[in-house]
């Protein structure tokens, strides 16, 4: 293969999307926490893709932590890069920003992609899906397309190793937003020194410590599937019970994929129990 396409993923729609591509562009395919502990990662291939969630876009990098880690040991010197990031709400300047990355490790990205993923749009395919068991429904795009279309122009471009346009937000769209980001940041950053229970640590430092705020109700079965589809092996079982050890990446797989919806607390208090139609439990096992 010519090609490899390196995936974070929690609900596992970035899995969705980077299997779809790696198909059509006949890539490997490899979750970036399997290589984490590299300190160099050196592709054998010419072309090489990140495709990842969109995270705090709104007030930081929009990049997960175990993603910016990635790419700052990831050898990207005369290879085409491309990324994808798939977003449920704004990706904002979050492909600007892994651009920067890239740059800073030597090379160019060539493309970066925005699939807008939102949930209530993939809970429609999934209805779909169960009406229709023959056929497919549509997932719409940030742009009106549908989400299929959209993959299916990704894959053209990555073909042909094309120069795409970097989808990020614009000089005029960073000024018009900084008002509201200066407004929130603050806000932001006093809910996660509650969510880490810290003081005095900056944003990436407490998104770690985060965990302190998960609760676990007494349905609980102990079966440790948290455990296995953390990311970053970030949970132990003590007394039938998940353990976080405060490495959280806060991509919420164990709150998403627990079988009993027995995981709670402040830190998902805002968000809804999701998962990807498409991608299974043994998906997320098999990273």
């Amino acid at each position: 293969m010519d090609a490899v396409i390196y995936y974070f993923t929690s609900t596992g729609n970035s899995l969705a999307a980077a299997r779809k591509i790696a198909e059509g562009i006949d890539a490997e395919l490899i979750a970036i926490p399997s290589v984490a502990d590299e300190q160099a990662v050196r592709p054998d291939a010419a072309a090489v893709g990140i495709v990842f969630p969109v995270y705090y876009a709104s007030n930081e990098s929009g990049i997960p932590l175990i993603v910016q880690d990635f790419v700052r040991s990831l050898d990207v010197r005369d290879r085409y890069v491309f990324a994808v990031c798939t977003s449920g709400y704004t990706p904002g300047e979050t492909m600007g920003n892994l651009r920067k990355l890239v740059q800073a490790r030597g090379g160019r990205l060539s493309a970066g992609y925005v699939l807008n993923m939102s949930h209530k749009s993939l809970g429609r395919e999934l209805q779909d899906k169960m009406k229709k068991p023959e056929g497919r429904g549509t997932i719409e795009a940030r742009d009106g397309a549908s989400l299929d279309t959209k993959l299916e122009e990704i894959i053209q471009a990555v073909r042909k190793r094309e120069e795409a346009k970097i989808e990020t937000r614009s000089l005029w769209g960073r000024i018009l937003n900084a008002p509201l980001r200066a407004v929130m940041k603050p806000v932001f950053k006093g809910r996660y020194k509650r969510l880490s229970q810290s003081k005095g640590l900056s944003f990436e430092e407490m998104i770690p410590l985060a965990d302190h705020s998960f609760q676990v109700r007494d349905t609980c079965a102990g079966c440790g599937m948290c455990a296995r589809v953390c990311p970053v092996d970030n949970i132990g079982i003590a007394e039938g019970k998940p353990v976080w050890r405060h490495r959280c990446e806060t991509c919420y797989a164990c709150y998403q994929w627990c079988p009993e919806e027995a995981i709670y607390g402040e830190i998902v208090a805002y968000n809804d129990r999701y998962h990807h139609p498409d991608v299974t439990l043994v998906d997320m096992i098999n990273r």
